[in-house]
């Protein structure tokens, strides 16, 4: 199915290596912050974003197969590290 769905990327040296499905925008900021103490801030970028995805349910909870609208991503993410 896709829809629009709030995700939380991670990029490691600028390629972008995975997204996770967060209900609500709240939950994801606070899963960015627990994730940015956990690794070495230099090499791994984490955002928040809306984005269009195809998506699937497996063993009862939501998974991202694919983000649709990824240019916008990495365009965001380009100009947020200059």
């Amino acid at each position: 199915m896709v829809e629009t769905v709030v995700a939380l990327i991670m990029f490691l040296n600028g390629e972008m290596v995975e997204m996770t499905y967060k209900e609500k925008l709240s939950q994801c900021m606070k899963s960015k912050r627990i994730a940015i103490k956990e690794v070495n801030p230099q090499s791994v970028r984490f955002t928040c974003q809306m984005v269009k995805a195809e998506t699937e349910i497996y063993m009862g909870q939501k998974k991202i197969l694919r983000i649709i609208n990824d240019w916008q991503i990495y365009f965001k993410i380009f100009w947020s590290v200059r």
